[in-house]
């Protein structure tokens, strides 16, 4: 393969030699190339996937040097890119026994037997390709571990990435693979420590700023991986994914007003992308500049009429201006264009839930329960529709059928509490309550909101005793 020799050809070379022998072939001439030469010449068309001219190439170079081992090589690779695998390891399995570059044959053999799914017979031959190189060990570790890098074969690949390291402390890809590989594992920290260790060697790689800033988001860093996003944008003013993340990160931190700053400027890189300004106009929606949130919501859906997310946006603030019959208008135009999104039905319920449509609301929220079973808002929205219902066993069936799940939450406690005590069963409302504390110290206070205590002295005194 051609990024596995040096045939001391640039690439303006390399094409300056592929069109002296093309002419000769079109004037029909009699012409001579060594076998260097017709290595450049098919690597040529093997990288350009002109197989057709690669094959006769071949049949041309083995007619004029019929013993090269080189040229038969580039035949077997063919044959594999070719995906004809069975004629490939024919010349392979002879190649093995005289090829002066054995590792070379059984790379290609390994990833042959890689792709017929013979992951036994791979890691066998890819084993020997490494224990028989001679030079460059780590780039062969490191081409190996891209095989199972692209099938997401991660903890392979990370074992042969660790090996070139090994030999290669300063290898840029298998650094920064191994970054990426931890990631994927949701190994941070080790992702965290390769990414680092990367921009000791090579400080003005934005990629490797822009992953580092994904990682920290993922460790819980948000200021780091904020001032990670500047590092990339600073070296690549126009690193649009990073103008992304960046705006995306202060809004998950409820850094509104700079995360508007942010998108601003990703409007003058991306005029054209409607998911920029409706996610400006959410965080002008956060910040209650309403007017300038339906600026954004209306120029989305001027870009794309079928951005659902602008819809219901537009929808929230009808509804925050006191006009709930034009939310519903618009939160159901959003519902139309993409079913599946559980804000949207959460959303929609608590539109019908201030209507006083309650069974509409009931619907809509059990949807979002359908739709999003690991989030808590709605059971939290249907728990609060059924105690005001007086249904507190349904509030208990609910929580019952839910177990385990959200035992952190310590709102779910007490709407549990709530119902137990509305069902005169005082001292289980005051377990959850003991737990909701322990979770919370002010959920009691959320409990003597929701429950009016009337004449009840003792439950009041062993509710501050917990």
């Amino acid at each position: 393969m051609k990024e596995d020799r040096d045939f001391g050809y640039n690439e303006i070379e390399a094409f300056e030699l592929v069109q002296r022998y093309e002419n000769f072939i079109r004037q029909k001439k009699s012409f001579f190339f060594d076998v260097m030469e017709y290595e450049v010449i098919i690597n040529y068309y093997l990288d350009n996937e002109e197989h057709t001219c690669a094959s006769d190439a071949i049949n041309r170079a083995i007619a004029m040097h019929p013993y090269s081992s080189e040229i038969q090589l580039l035949k077997a690779e063919l044959y594999f890119t070719e995906k004809k695998y069975d004629e490939a390891l024919k010349i392979l399995n002879y190649l093995e026994q005289v090829h002066t570059e054995k590792s070379e044959v059984l790379y290609l053999k390994g990833h042959i037997y890689f792709n017929k799914g013979d992951l036994i017979k791979a890691e066998e031959n890819f084993k020997n390709a490494v224990e028989t190189c001679a030079e460059d060990r780590a780039e062969l570790n490191y081409r190996i571990s891209s095989i199972y890098f692209v099938e997401e074969e991660l903890n392979t690949a990370i074992r042969y990435l660790h090996e070139a390291h090994r030999i290669d402390h300063k290898h840029f890809a298998t650094l920064f693979d191994l970054g990426y590989s931890y990631e994927k594992v949701n190994d941070i920290d080790k992702s965290y420590y390769y990414y680092n260790k990367l921009l000791d060697l090579y400080p003005f790689t934005q990629n490797v700023w822009y992953n580092l800033g994904i990682v920290l988001t993922k460790q819980g860093k948000f200021d780091e991986a904020i001032e990670a996003y500047d590092y990339c944008i600073a070296i690549d003013p126009e690193y649009n994914s990073a103008y992304h993340n960046k705006a995306n990160t202060l809004a998950s931190i409820e850094r509104y007003k700079e995360a508007t700053s942010v998108f601003q400027e990703l409007i003058i890189l991306e005029p054209d992308n409607p998911r920029v300004f409706c996610s400006l106009g959410e965080c002008y929606e956060k910040l209650e500049k309403f007017e300038q949130a339906l600026e954004m919501y209306n120029k989305t859906i001027s870009i794309d009429p079928a951005f659902a997310e602008a819809y219901y946006g537009i929808g929230i603030i009808m509804n925050e201006r006191k006009q709930p019959n034009l939310a519903l208008d618009f939160i159901k135009k959003a519902i139309a264009l993409e079913s599946e999104m559980y804000d949207f039905w959460l959303g929609l319920g608590k539109v019908y839930y201030e209507l006083n449509r309650i069974e509409e609301a009931l619907t809509a929220y059990r949807e979002a329960t359908t739709l999003n079973p690991d989030e808590p808002d709605a059971y939290l929205a249907l728990a609060e529709i059924y105690l005001y219902q007086e249904k507190f066993r349904d509030v208990e069936y609910m929580f019952d059928e839910l177990g385990q799940k959200f035992d952190g939450n310590a709102s779910m406690k007490v709407l549990n509490a709530a119902a137990l005590y509305l069902s005169h069963r005082r001292k289980e409302a005051l377990d959850e309550l003991k737990v909701a504390k322990r979770i919370d110290p002010t959920s009691i206070d959320d409990f003597f909101s929701i429950v009016s205590v009337i004449n009840d002295d003792e439950f009041m005194d062993q509710t501050k005793q917990l």
